[in-house]
């Protein structure tokens, strides 16, 4: 017995009952009798029955497994918002039970063949979109073979009917422009996402109808960075710096083109904090250890991965869960006013 796995069959002959009460009782069946169900289940685990996890997946046509594809758009720099939300997805794929395929793949054919070969091979029972683009193909491929999807974003006006969690970009702009507002910043200018996501036109449409509201406030939007790095916020500030009347408020759109900002606006002279308020989006760990500590909206990303799980397996399940919009928070430090200490 103990060179080959113990099966049903060795289990019904130790309890005198046939393989299939055995079957029946593992599985929690109603129809046996709940004093039968545990002494079967004792002497399972006496022997050492382990249940064939393949066979039974194999049954249910199923894989247990979701699939994430995270996107890289620079091999020189990890993005913590998307490492915060594999921690969530992960935690909540364990607590289910579940096994998670994590892959990384930069935008081109190497992740379409990784979408495709996913979904393809049935190697997952559902995916999580991170970061959505415009004209996404991976939802439209998905949506197309009707494969259970959730995705995890900033929010859209066009996208309120599709699963995903999504954290309300205007909200967080007007939180931001009312800070710098009560902070005397006049000339604010906007560090948008890259064109191709989802969120970049509700960034910049959201960001100049807010500033309207403020007549002693004039907006100006930088041209969209290539990636969300700290390289392009360096190469988008120091542009800034470099006009005639430069900006005293700078408001980007990820923590990582903040900090680059802040770099450049230090390496021309500037202090931010009073001379130049610096304000990101994201609040990843790092922000509140730069110097000196960034001013960011707070969005708890290792919640929303969770939740993207949660709301994967309930379509995977068949059923169809609403859309969830996070409104973040402001998180003031001393980018936005060096009195502040956090």
């Amino acid at each position: 017995m103990a060179h080959r796995d113990v099966t049903l069959k060795d289990i019904a002959q130790a309890v005198g009952k046939s393989a299939a009460t055995v079957s029946k009782a593992l599985r929690g069946h109603e129809d046996i009798a709940p004093q039968t169900r545990e002494t079967i289940r004792t002497i399972a685990r006496q022997m050492g029955y382990r249940p064939n996890i393949a066979a039974q997946r194999l049954r249910k046509r199923r894989t247990d497994s979701i699939g994430l594809v995270l996107p890289v758009l620079s091999g020189g720099q990890a993005d913590p918002v998307l490492t915060e939300l594999l921690s969530g997805v992960a935690d909540e794929v364990a607590r289910h039970g579940f096994d998670l395929l994590v892959s990384t793949r930069s935008p081109g054919q190497q992740e379409t063949a990784a979408y495709r070969r996913l979904v393809n091979d049935r190697r997952v029972d559902g995916l999580i979109i991170a970061r959505p683009r415009r004209r996404d193909w991976r939802i439209d491929f998905l949506e197309s073979r009707h494969f259970p999807f959730a995705a995890v974003g900033q929010f859209n006006n066009l996208t309120p009917a599709m699963p995903g969690i999504w954290i309300n970009t205007e909200s967080g702009l007007r939180q931001a422009v009312a800070h710098l507002a009560e902070q005397g910043r006049t000339r604010i200018a906007l560090l948008p996402p890259p064109e191709e996501l989802l969120c970049a036109e509700t960034f910049t449409t959201a960001f100049r109808a807010i500033v309207k509201a403020y007549p002693a406030l004039t907006g100006a939007v930088t041209d969209s960075p290539g990636e969300m790095t700290q390289k392009e916020g360096y190469r988008l500030a120091q542009m800034l710096m470099a006009a005639s009347l430069p900006p005293d408020a700078l408001l980007a759109c990820h923590d990582l083109v903040a900090m680059g900002a802040m770099a450049a606006v230090q390496d021309q002279g500037f202090e931010v904090g009073s001379d130049i308020a610096v304000v990101g989006f994201g609040d990843i760990l790092p922000a509140g250890h730069a110097q000196p500590p960034l001013t960011s909206l707070h969005q708890p990303t290792c919640s929303m991965g969770r939740q993207a799980c949660r709301m994967l397996l309930s379509l995977i399940d068949g059923r169809t869960p609403a859309p969830v919009v996070i409104d973040p928070w402001l998180v003031a430090r001393q980018s936005s006013n060096l009195v502040l200490w956090v």
